[in-house]
């Protein structure tokens, strides 16, 4: 059977940004379904509740909580802050950046 998707809030609402993906929109010969979630980072931290139902026979329904977190705010530390020009390097630390990520370095006057 064919199935559909509804994704909510805390208080029933649809939530735009949470997109679930369901492998070929059927379930297996032994009745399992399985598939991606993907979340934009437009959508808030909180809890929201993933419904997958049978179509044709919405009794048959199963659901799952999904927590998104909010993303971690990058941060960048320099040692030493302070050098002599022409002195010594400084070490440059990043921490939140999303993971595998492409980043740049610039450099501005204070």
């Amino acid at each position: 059977m064919p199935k559909t998707v509804d994704v909510v809030d805390a208080n029933a609402k649809s939530v735009e940004g949470i997109t679930v993906s369901l492998d070929n929109g059927r379930s297996t010969s032994d009745g399992r379904v399985s598939g991606t979630v993907s979340v934009a980072e437009t959508v808030p931290a909180g809890a929201y509740t993933i419904t997958i139902t049978e179509t044709g026979n919405p009794r048959v329904r199963a659901s799952a909580t999904l927590t998104v977190t909010a993303a971690p705010t990058p941060e960048l530390t320099a040692s030493p802050t302070s050098v002599v020009q022409g002195g010594e390097a400084v070490k440059v630390t990043g921490t939140g950046f999303h993971a595998d990520a492409e980043v740049s370095a610039a450099s501005t006057t204070v």
